[in-house]
């Protein structure tokens, strides 16, 4: 299998992680993170839906991305969005979580979530938004991603006090907390370096067997 095969085909399986920890915020009604967090919030206040507003916040950050992480990883971002809307959609449909606590949905969604973006990330795509400029600050500034998305999603915790009860609010604290902590733990830009040396290797190799 060649590595652009590879590459695809882990960002797909990251994809349905994040479906899949999506799935357990729905059913527990837990503030999710990021840009679709922002656009949950403002939609209380302005009469938008959801996918408009999700679409609107995403345009800056695209565009930044188009700017400085290049077109592959543009086109690659947006595409692993329509996967995730599309997977969680219907996996919302086809699975229904009855009576799951927030505390355990907010961990299980954080790891699932945590683990997914990680997995997108390292095979270089991203799910947008705030995702966009966690992987532009690490290149730029050599800021951990995990620390970037930690401090944004406190800021979507803080402004989603207006709009969530404190335990809903609290136990989503915790899903960030656990996803910030999974992606910091686990995406290191040295393994990327390595990772992107051996993908460069085993090119080489290929084009010499040709």
């Amino acid at each position: 299998m060649s590595v652009q095969w590879r590459k695809g085909l882990a960002i797909v399986e990251g994809c349905a992680l994040v479906a899949l920890g999506l799935v357990f915020l729905n059913s527990s009604h837990l503030l999710v993170s990021g840009v679709a967090g922002w656009a949950l919030i403002i939609g209380h206040w302005i009469p938008l839906s959801f996918g408009g507003l999700f679409f609107l916040l995403n345009c800056p950050f695209f565009v930044l991305s188009w700017l400085t992480l290049g077109r592959a990883f543009t086109f690659k971002s947006l595409a692993a969005i329509a996967f995730v809307s599309l997977l969680s959609d219907g996996l919302m449909a086809l699975i229904a979580l009855q009576a799951t606590p927030q505390w355990l949905a907010a961990l299980i969604a954080g790891g699932l979530i945590g683990a997914g973006l990680t997995w997108i990330m390292r095979h270089g795509a991203s799910l947008g938004g705030v995702n966009i400029v966690a992987v532009w600050a690490e290149h730029r500034y050599d800021l951990q991603a995990g620390q970037t998305l930690f401090a944004s999603d406190c800021l979507v915790a803080l402004v989603g006090a207006w709009v969530f009860n404190g335990w809903e609010l609290l136990w989503s604290l915790l899903g960030f907390v656990v996803l910030s902590w999974v992606v910091g733990r686990y995406h290191k830009r040295e393994r990327l370096r390595r990772e992107e040396s051996e993908e460069c290797e085993s090119s080489s190799v290929e084009l010499g067997v040709r």
